[in-house]
């Protein structure tokens, strides 16, 4: 009797205590969808470095829709084929293609029924993915990227003086657009002219790149001050180039993203870091994920802090250099070799 008593008791500890098997138990990770534009850059990395510092664990499929010219219905289907748990989209592009305008929705061919978070998207409002920035109203919320333009262009005249600003967009590009109208409604407040072209279509009614150097040539026969690049998925890829040629004609060029001034030739730009942002999309995926929290419910979130960058290469070419008393506060870029400091 004493020795299966001993039994007994042994039998419910080794039931109580964790052994190897259970120790090593992990729950089922997070399907998670990014369906992003131009492979996994600063805000992607940003997301996934978040989320494995919290020690979710995540199974991602990415999905690169711009590169690759995925389509979107397929994606969709495919999201909703493998049961993922969240999607994360990446610019204005990508987004729409996912769920639509949010009065325009048509649930066979957008995502209605899996939450979504989207980064990287100029104005959310003007390219109707949300009806409110406060309280989205859909299975959807992100975060916003862009510090807003007036804002922009008080940092750029704190830098140096203007009186014309040149911009080049794509007219299919919703938030292109949105950046014209944006830079145009802002204008005679802070008393500038703007001098906007819109990049030829070819017979496919795609923007031809090779008009760039033209256009800019164009920008300076207008004697334009600088050149700000707002959000255009066209000219932030061919971002080299028309950088290039505006250094070229001596026109400095002023960015709402990090990416033409850290990769390319622009000179200046007030903005929120990709890799910021990104960490702040995963802390809003956490909230839905662990927490349990609607998109619906959620406002759209954007960063307290952005940063003045300069490419110093680009300032001693253009003989712009930071005035002393922004020397405190901006971030250099590059220096006089092209590297990073």
């Amino acid at each position: 009797m004493r020795s299966r008593i001993l039994a007994l008791i042994l039998l419910g500890l080794a039931l109580a205590m964790p052994g190897p098997a259970r120790a090593q138990q992990q729950p089922a990770p997070f399907k998670i969808m990014m369906v992003l534009w131009r492979g996994c850059e600063d805000a992607c990395r940003g997301f996934r470095d978040y989320l494995a510092l919290r020690r979710i664990p995540v199974e991602y499929l990415i999905r690169n829709a711009g590169t690759l010219k995925l389509s979107f219905a397929e994606l969709v289907a495919e999201a909703r084929a493998n049961k993922v748990d969240l999607v994360v989209t990446w610019g204005t592009s990508a987004t729409l293609g996912m769920v639509g305008e949010f009065d325009n929705v048509d649930p066979a061919r957008h995502l209605t029924d899996i939450p979504t978070l989207f980064m990287i998207v100029t104005d959310p409002l003007a390219a109707r993915v949300v009806q409110s920035l406060e309280r989205p109203g859909r299975n959807v919320s992100g975060t916003l990227v862009t510090v807003p333009e007036e804002t922009q262009m008080r940092a750029i005249r704190s830098y140096m003086p203007f009186e014309r600003v040149g911009i080049v967009y794509n007219e299919d590009e919703t938030n292109a657009v949105a950046s014209v109208d944006a830079l145009r409604a802002v204008a005679p407040k802070l008393n500038f002219e703007v001098v906007a072209r819109a990049v030829p279509l070819d017979v496919d009614g795609e923007p031809v790149a090779a008009s760039l150097p033209d256009i800019i040539a164009g920008m300076a026969d207008a004697k334009v001050d600088l050149i700000y690049i707002g959000s255009s998925s066209f000219v932030l890829n061919n971002r080299d180039a028309f950088t290039r040629a505006a250094v070229e004609h001596g026109i400095p060029v002023a960015a709402a993203g990090e990416v033409p001034v850290v990769e390319s030739d622009a000179l200046l730009g007030l903005v929120g870091r990709y890799y910021t942002i990104g960490q702040l999309t995963g802390h809003r995926a956490e909230e839905i994920l662990v927490d349990g929290q609607k998109p619906q419910d959620m406002p759209v979130e954007a960063l307290h802090h952005f940063s003045l960058i300069v490419n110093m290469d680009v300032a001693h070419r253009l003989e712009r250099y930071p005035p002393l008393s922004l020397l405190n506060v901006v971030e250099i870029i590059k220096n006089d070799r092209g590297t990073r400091p």
